[in-house]
């Protein structure tokens, strides 16, 4: 097969060069260079949501929307009457060894949306204004959001979902076996719901929250302590007992970390 590299920039109303104008439609679509090969999709974005769906085709359809700069007030020195015009947020887009990367701009605020093979693996990356939402998606699933929710629906595979501010939702219908998975957020509810024949060691801790499931979880008691003794030194003897709850569920498996600090754990039974 004759190798290829695809990259497409797209940058909504810029001017080229003086006295011209140059613009193009803010959807494209980005093939694999081999569509059954294993496809890998990787996202990361400033400002604004990210939504993946897996559909039946063989390429990666991208649409990107919303206001490309945050509004930073009118300038002193521009005259009143005048009117700003928004410019789309843009992105880059390069295709490489059956890996599509997507950039958006660094000061957009809009959303990208993307459609996928169903069968393709993810790295979702985005800090500040908005969600990250899978559907319809099977693989190796990663999604980092900063400030924002972690949603993901009818997907099978592994998961690695983490946010510092948002919830995580999640619905797998199937796990890749002897995968390990977590589900972690700073503030936000963790709520998972996995097949009920699933094989996994879990680890569980929320420090302001409860817990609920229900599978039936055989709890391993905690032996894990932190010893402090500075009392030679004129200090203090402390002892520190770990708040996470490990167990089993159906005789135990690949490990399954479900953390948040300000939220409930939910774990259900699909």
């Amino acid at each position: 097969m004759k190798r290829k590299n695809w990259t497409i920039a797209l940058v909504l109303g810029a001017a080229l060069s003086c006295g011209s104008l140059w613009a193009q439609d803010d959807k494209v679509t980005v093939p694999f260079r081999d569509p059954s090969g294993k496809r890998t999709l990787k996202v990361t974005t400033m400002n604004g949501s990210i939504t993946v769906k897996g559909y039946d085709g063989k390429d990666a359809i991208i649409e990107s929307s919303g206001a490309g700069r945050r509004d930073r007030g009118r300038p002193s020195n521009i005259p009143p009457g005048m009117k700003q015009i928004n410019q789309n947020q843009g992105f880059d887009v390069i295709e490489e060894n059956n890996t599509i990367r997507v950039t958006t701009g660094p000061m957009g605020s809009g959303s990208v949306v993307i459609q996928v093979p169903v069968e393709t693996s993810l790295d979702l990356n985005t800090l500040n204004g908005g969600h990250i939402t899978v559907e319809n998606i099977s693989g190796e699933i990663v999604a980092e959001n900063l400030n924002g929710a972690v949603i993901l629906t009818n997907v099978s595979g592994s998961v690695v979902a983490n946010s510092n501010n948002g919830k995580i939702t999640a619905s797998l219908n199937r796990v890749t076996p002897n995968k390990n998975m977590s589900f972690c957020t700073m503030n936000g509810n963790v709520e998972v719901t996995l097949p009920a024949d699933i094989k996994a060691n879990v680890k569980m801790r929320s420090d302001n929250g409860d817990i609920w499931t229900d599978f039936d979880v055989k709890i391993t008691p905690s032996t894990k302590t932190t010893v402090e003794d500075n009392r030679k030194t004129g200090g203090r003897y402390r002892v520190k007992v770990d708040k996470t709850i490990e167990g089993t569920i159906n005789g135990g498996g690949p490990e399954i970390q479900f953390r948040t600090f300000n939220g409930r754990i939910v774990i259900g039974k699909k």
